[in-house]
């Protein structure tokens, strides 16, 4: 007889066989890569950030960092990939299960109103600056509003709701979440089972959180657009779309990335410069080895070498230049054949031309309405021998085209024969060393895109940063890389953020600025992001001296970008984005944030931005380096964020002349930052 104890182990015993982690990918536009993890042993489901790349690396990545169970892969994923992530199933030892589950289940839409229905727990407490019995009563009691009337709860509020802890545009990972929900519905008893009572539970979600890549320092698609990074748009030219592929229906528009692109000569050192500002890094190896290449590349003796670094065939190219330049060359012996004729018949002389068939011939107009001048009647040379006629045009052979059919009559044949000799030559090669040509090309658009990133450097003017793992911005004489192209003369500025061993009583968290429109406060503070973002793609940065430590994440609220497509006002799309910052920043994060609270009211605003700068500023915090613009003075008029010491308020120096004239006179705008 079963003991009630024994009864208990087997039930224990069953539960630890289904303690499991399910990791879900899946590719998009077959470049970027999504990845979810559900573990059933604590219930959180990990939605990764999309990765802009799809490759085995990223693949082995994931993996490694879920240590799955069981992966659900979709049958869209690239056949490398899908190869990849089939040998390494194959070489576990401890029972890894891979299941192709079909696209659809990878369906967007559907993990947005499941996650938006969820009731999991994802508060965490975020201060005001009310009253903290004030805000306890209004926190609590709108928790309960929500737990009692979810049923009344519109979608488009649910939807805001989730955004706040989740990026809804991560298309691809959101997907492989819709993938696990689907299979963990799947997988439940039905509601009248009661076997198992926990079953249901560890089957269930109870928390999402949401992650990146640790080597890789995470930058939004908004962000990019909004720091002028990368910005794309439809080509204007209707007759570059293409329905099979997204990337041939775009153009760059100016921006970081554009000042680069042109400076890449291969299609492969295009494709990996674009994959490096996709993909900046936080691994200081790689980011050192990069610098190093460039700097190797500026030096003295090897700038000749970096300007003409390409390859060519010299014997074909040869021939092809003799080939193109023939059409001045057949003029002077048309001219030469001319003057050796009786004076009657030079004006029917036409040129000399090269058929690839017949060799070279004589163009000659045939005169039909006087039969006294007629050109056969004039020449009375054998060696003049009618080819054949067209138009009235005739075309002869003598012996000035007998010599040239000698001496150049083959250099298209000879061409031809090359090209084709070699392609077959060439292609029973690439077959034969496949692997290391696919390797060699690899390296080469590597190669290709640090030589652009070095031609840039030297074109602009840009100097090397020092890397460091300390937690510090310092930045001296930094520009704008765009900015200081638009005008005459660009103004540059020091910036200094973060941890001061030296001294830290004087260390600076966050920097907020002031000052009138136009001022340059949003070019300082996104000039600050881009040179940060620079030195982690290891590149060098536009400043004359840069210390840069490494961050994990750069977030923004900047702009918005509206659709019809995107639910939600843009105030609401705002909210969302500071909300995920409030979230996700951590201590290695850098915050940017452009006149937070302008979309509302302005007493309702002033209030947001200073609740905002109160929570990111608490000890609670993990407090990020946080760089703010804005208009709201009156959040600084009580001194109600004088306890902060770490805070530091700066603003853009202007100088007035209220006796001016001309109002345009009256306000001169220096664009140097002043304390």
């Amino acid at each position: 007889m079963e003991t009630a104890e024994g009864a208990g182990r087997d039930v224990e015993s069953e539960f630890h066989d289904l303690r499991e982690s399910i990791m879900a990918i899946d590719v998009r536009d077959k470049r970027t890569m999504g990845c979810s993890i559900f573990s059933t042993e604590d219930g959180v489901l990990k939605i990764a950030h999309d990765i802009p790349v799809a490759n085995e690396n990223v693949a082995e990545q994931c993996i490694s960092y879920a240590q799955p169970t069981t992966i659900l892969m979709s049958r869209r994923v690239p056949e490398m990939i899908f190869t990849f992530v089939e040998k390494h199933v194959e070489r576990n030892a401890k029972g890894l299960t891979l299941r192709l589950i079909s696209p659809s289940d990878f369906s967007h839409i559907f993990a947005c109103e499941e996650l938006s229905s969820l009731n999991v727990h994802t508060v965490r407490s975020v201060q005001t600056a009310s009253p903290p019995n004030i805000e306890k009563h209004y926190v609590e009691s709108n928790v309960q509003a929500l737990h009692n009337h979810d049923h009344q709860e519109p979608y488009c509020m649910k939807l805001v709701r989730c955004g706040s802890l989740v990026d809804l545009d991560s298309v691809a990972s959101l997907s492989c979440a819709g993938a696990i929900l689907a299979d963990l519905y799947r997988r439940r008893p039905p509601a009248s089972s009661s076997s198992i009572s926990g079953l249901e539970y560890m089957l269930s979600v109870r928390s999402i959180t949401m992650f990146n890549l640790s080597d890789y320092v995470f930058v939004s698609e908004e962000s990019l657009l909004s720091l002028q990074i990368i910005n794309h748009e439809t080509h204007p030219n209707s007759q570059a779309w293409n329905v099979d592929s997204k990337s041939s229906a775009e153009k760059e528009n100016l921006s970081v990335y554009g000042l680069f692109h042109p400076l890449a000569s291969t299609p492969q050192g295009k494709a990996h410069l674009r994959h490096m500002f996709l993909k900046p890094l936080s691994n200081l190896d790689i980011i050192t080895d990069r610098q190093r290449t460039i700097s190797l590349l500026l030096q003295p003796n090897n700038e000749e070498k970096t300007r003409r670094a390409v390859s060519i065939l010299r014997q074909i190219d040869q021939l092809k230049r003799q080939y193109d330049g023939m059409s001045s060359f057949l003029t002077q012996i048309a001219n030469h054949v001319a003057e050796n004729l009786p004076v009657r018949a030079r004006r029917h002389v036409r040129s000399c031309i090269f058929l690839p068939q017949l060799g070279f011939l004589t163009v000659v107009k045939q005169n039909t309405q006087s039969r006294y001048d007629k050109f056969d009647e004039v020449v009375y040379d054998d060696s003049w021998k009618k080819s054949f006629t067209d138009n009235g045009t005739a075309y002869y052979k003598n012996r000035h085209m007998e010599d040239l059919d000698e001496h150049y009559g083959d250099i298209y044949s000879l061409i031809s024969d090359m090209e084709v000799e070699m392609m077959q030559k060439l292609g029973t090669d690439v077959i034969d060393h496949e692997n290391a040509l696919l390797a060699a090309a690899s390296i080469c658009g590597e190669f290709d895109a640090l030589l652009a990133l070095a031609v840039g450097a030297m074109k602009y003017g840009w100097n090397a940063p020092q890397m460091t793992t300390a937690n510090i911005i310092n930045i001296r004489s930094g520009r704008h890389p765009l900015q200081e192209l638009l005008v005459p003369s660009f103004v540059p500025n020091d910036c200094y953020v973060g941890e001061d061993n030296m001294s830290p009583e004087h260390q600076v968290q966050a920097l907020v600025l002031t000052g009138p429109n136009q001022s340059g406060k949003s070019i300082y503070i996104k000039q600050v992001a881009v040179i940060v973002f620079l030195a982690h793609i290891g590149s060098f940065v536009p400043a004359y001296e840069a210390i840069i430590g490494t961050v994990d994440k750069i977030l923004t609220r900047i702009s918005s970008r509206e659709s019809v497509s995107r639910t939600g006002s843009t105030f609401a799309l705002d909210l969302k984005q500071v909300s995920h910052a409030m979230k996700y920043s951590t201590a290695r994060s850098l915050v940017l944030l452009d006149e937070f609270g302008n979309g509302t009211t302005a007493n309702g605003g002033a209030g947001m931005f200073t609740a905002m700068l109160d929570y990111f500023l608490s000890p609670a915090s993990a407090m990020p380096k946080l760089l703010v613009a804005t208009h709201f003075h009156e959040a600084f008029a009580n001194g109600y964020l004088n306890k902060y010491s770490k805070l530091k308020l700066a603003h853009m120096d202007v100088k007035t002349n209220w006796n001016a004239v001309n109002t345009e006179d009256k306000i001169a705008y220096l664009y140097k930052l002043a304390e």
